[in-house]
């Protein structure tokens, strides 16, 4: 495509180093992807790219099924819930020493990683460790 959308945008982007030539994107894309067995990409618009991803990228580990480790945090959470498995957000972030938010983050990604997860309601409840 030879028509940008926004001339000033495009060539800030030169300016600034993160384009090096016009024109060359798209066929720098569709060779890296044949080099890496990968298909071919269709470009939708110009700010969607969808790509059929090689099945030797989840022979080689990586995608869904790839194991999280817990970080430190986490950790101390799970120590927290399992010395006291009714504790609140809030008396887990004073106990580790963290914003309330940074506790619902960690929460929040350990229950996606089916760690944890909650029973009952907010204030009666109680901490389940899945894992």
């Amino acid at each position: 495509m030879n028509d940008y959308r926004n001339p000033f945008i495009v060539e800030t982007m030169k300016v600034l180093g993160y384009v090096n030539r016009f024109r060359r994107g798209v066929y720098r894309v569709q060779k890296e992807l044949e080099e890496n067995g990968n298909a071919q990409f269709s470009l939708i618009t110009a700010f969607r790219v969808v790509e059929s991803v090689s099945q030797k990228y989840f022979e080689e580990g990586f995608g869904a099924g790839t194991p999280k480790k817990l970080i430190a945090t986490q950790e101390k959470i799970l120590a927290a819930i399992q010395a006291k498995p009714e504790i609140t957000q809030k008396e887990l972030a004073q106990f580790i020493g963290i914003t309330l938010d940074g506790i619902k983050y960690h929460i929040k990604n350990m229950n996606k990683l089916g760690i944890i997860k909650h029973k009952d309601s907010t204030k009666s409840g109680k901490w389940i460790i899945i894992k």
